[in-house]
C-alpha cells in the first residue's frame, strides 16, 4: 500500500496519460460534421414514413396534444423530452386534436408527421459526432473514432428511434454530451476558474439536468460523468501551487455548477410543464384535491362556490390524500357474520374507500353533545383538536370503532357505521380532527386545503385504508381501519366537495 501522495499521482497518471487532449471540442471540424450529415441524411430519408402510429409514438403522441391543447396529464418520465417534441408540433401547427387510439392507427391530414418525428431525428443524429468527439478525447485516433461514429449512424436500435417520436435520442445526446463535457474538463489548459472553465462547468451542469429531466434512467450515465470530475477533482488536491483555500473555494464552484445548477434547471422544466397545463385532463385523479382546484374544468368546476370553513353541520365527502384515489364510503350492506378465516365481526354497517364519486361517500359532520345536524344561523366552525361525530348523509348512521379486528387486517381495528342492535356492543363514534398541515394551534377545519388526521377517541387510533381490496362481500373497496400508527401515506385525508345541511335531523346515534 502507497501513501495517499501516491495514490493521488497513479490517479493523475493514468488521467494524463490518456491523451494530449485538445482545446476544442471538435464538433465543427470536416470530418465530425461530415459523419453529422450522414446521420443526419439516415434519419430524415423518408422520415414521413409509416404515416401510421408507431410503437411508443401512441404513449408520447398523446401528450404532445395534451400539451398543445393545455390539458394536464401525469407521466412517470420528467417532462423535459416531452417538451421539445411538443415544440416539433409546435412548429408544424399541429393542433393536439388528433386521438392517438391504437398502434398502427394512420395519422389524419392535421398531424405534421415530419415535423413531429424531427426533434428525435436532430438530436439522435448530433449522437454522431458526439461519439466521434468522444473517443477522440480518450486518446484514440480519427480512424477509430470515425469508426465508433459509423457504427453508431448504422445502428438498428438508434437509427430506428430517432426516426420515432420517441424520447431514447434526446436523453442519449444529452447524457454522451455530459460525459463528452466531463472528459473536456480534463484538459490543462482549461485552468480552473477561467471563464472556459466556468463556462464548461456550467454547461455540464446544464447537460447532465437536461439528461435527468428527459428519462431519469440517464442517471447511470450521470454516475460515470460524476466519478470522472471527483476524479479530476482529486489530482488537484495534490497541485502543491493550490492553496487549502483555493481547493475549497473550487469543490464549492463545483458543488454550485453540479448541483444548484441542475437543480435550477429541474424546477425551471416543471415550472414551465405546470404553467402551459392549465386544464383538468384524464390524470387530475392523481393529484390532490387541492392541485386539482387550481384547474380549469374538472374538479374546479363542482367545488366553485362551495363552502370553505367545514362547521358542525356540514356535508362532506372525505377524500383520501395520498396512495390509493378513493373516497370514504358506506353502504347499507353489513359485515359478513364470519370471515373466510373464521373469525367473527360485528356485524355492523360497511365502511369502505371508493374509487369513484358516488352518493354514498357524503357524511354530515355532527357536534356529539347537539342532536341537531343542520347548519345554524352561527356558523360553528371545527378547529383542530375537536371533537365530531361523522353521520353517514344515506342511512344516518354514525362512523364508529371498536375492539373489534379488521376483516383484512387482524392487527388493525374494524371500522363500521353503528347498529344499535340493543346488545352490550356500545357505540364509539366520536373523533378528535388533527390538521396535519396546520400553521396554528387552533386553525380552522377547511374544506380541500386542510390535510386531516381523524383519531379515534375511544382508542387513540388513526383512520386509515390498509391499502387492501375487500373480497366480493366488500365489493372490492379498498378496506378503512384504524391503528395505532400515524403513517401519512395511508392516514391523511382532506375534505373535497363541501355544502351545508339543511332541512332534517339525525336521531338516536
Amino acid at each position: 500500500m502507497g501513501t495517499s501522495t501516491e495514490i493521488k499521482e497513479k490517479w493523475c497518471l493514468l488521467g494524463a496519460t490518456m491523451k494530449l487532449l485538445p482545446e476544442q471540442l471538435n464538433l465543427g471540424n470536416p470530418l465530425s460534421l461530415l459523419l453529422f450529415a450522414g446521420a443526419l441524411g439516415t434519419r430524415l430519408w423518408k422520415i414521413s414514413t409509416p404515416n401510421n402510429i408507431v410503437f411508443d409514438e401512441l404513449h408520447f403522441g398523446k401528450f404532445i396534444a395534451l400539451y398543445m391543447q393545455r390539458t394536464f396529464f401525469f407521466d412517470y418520465h420528467p417532462p423535459f423530452g416531452k417538451q421539445l417534441l411538443t415544440l416539433g408540433g409546435w412548429l408544424g401547427g399541429f393542433d393536439g386534436e388528433f386521438t392517438f387510439e391504437k398502434i398502427g392507427q394512420e395519422y389524419s391530414e392535421n398531424v405534421p408527421v415530419w415535423n413531429m418525428r424531427l426533434v428525435p431525428a436532430l438530436f439522435g443524429s448530433l449522437v454522431v459526432p458526439v461519439v466521434y468527439c468522444i473517443i477522440t478525447e480518450m486518446g484514440f485516433s480519427a480512424f477509430t473514432a470515425s469508426l465508433a461514429a459509423f457504427m453508431v449512424i448504422f445502428d438498428n436500435a438508434l437509427l430506428t428511434q430517432s426516426r420515432l417520436m420517441l424520447l431514447e435520442p434526446v436523453f442519449i445526446f444529452f447524457s454522451f454530451f455530459a460525459l463528452l463535457v466531463a472528459l473536456k474538463l480534463r484538459n490543462p489548459q482549461i485552468r480552473t476558474f477561467s471563464v472556459r472553465w466556468l463556462f464548461w462547468m456550467g454547461i455540464l451542469g446544464v447537460s447532465m439536468a437536461a439528461a435527468a429531466t428527459v428519462k431519469y434512467v440517464s442517471v447511470f450515465t450521470l454516475l460515470v460523468v460524476l466519478v470522472e470530475v471527483i476524479r479530476n477533482f482529486w489530482c488537484h488536491i495534490n497541485n502543491k501551487h493550490l492553496s487549502a483555500k483555493l481547493l475549497w473555494v473550487e469543490l464549492l464552484t463545483r458543488l454550485v455548477m453540479l448541483i444548484v445548477v441542475p437543480l435550477l434547471f429541474y424546477f425551471t422544466v416543471f415550472y414551465v410543464h405546470l404553467s402551459i397545463l392549465i386544464r383538468a385532463g384524464p390524470h387530475d385523479n392523481h393529484m390532490t384535491s387541492a392541485f386539482q382546484s387550481n384547474l380549469e374544468g374538472g374538479l374546479s368546476s363542482i367545488i366553485t362556490g362551495q363552502p370553505r370553513e367545514v362547521v358542525y353541520g356540514s356535508q362532506i365527502t372525505l377524500r383520501h390524500t395520498h396512495g390509493s384515489l378513493c373516497w370514504l364510503h358506506s353502504h347499507k350492506q353489513l359485515y359478513p357474520l364470519r370471515y373466510d378465516d373464521g373469525r367473527g365481526s360485528s356485524h355492523q354497517q360497511q365502511v369502505t374507500c371508493y374509487s369513484f364519486k358516488d352518493v354514498n361517500n357524503w357524511w354530515i359532520v355532527k357536534h356529539p353533545d347537539r342532536e341537531s345536524v343542520l347548519v345554524e344561523d352561527k356558523l360553528h366552525p371545527v378547529h383542530h383538536g375537536d371533537i365530531v361525530q361523522l353521520v353517514h348523509g344515506m342511512t344516518n348512521r354514525a362512523l364508529n370503532s371498536h375492539n373489534v379486528a379488521a376483516p383484512l387486517t387482524p392487527t388493525d381495528q374494524e371500522v363500521s357505521c353503528y347498529i344499535d342492535y340493543h346488545i352490550q356492543l356500545t357505540s364509539h363514534s366520536t373523533w378528535r380532527v388533527e390538521l396535519v398541515n396546520r400553521k396554528s394551534a387552533d386553525e380552522q377545519w377547511m374544506a380541500v386545503q386542510s390535510s386531516v388526521r381523524l383519531i379515534h377517541v375511544d382508542s387513540g387510533q388513526s383512520l386509515k385504508i390498509s391499502g387492501k381490496q375487500l373480497p366480493e362481500w366488500g365489493f372490492r373497496h379498498f378496506e378503512v381501519t384504524t391503528n395505532s400508527e400515524f403513517i401519512p401515506e395511508t392516514a391523511t385525508w382532506n375534505v373535497e366537495e363541501h355544502r351545508y345541511t339543511k332541512g332534517f335531523n339525525v336521531r338516536n346515534l
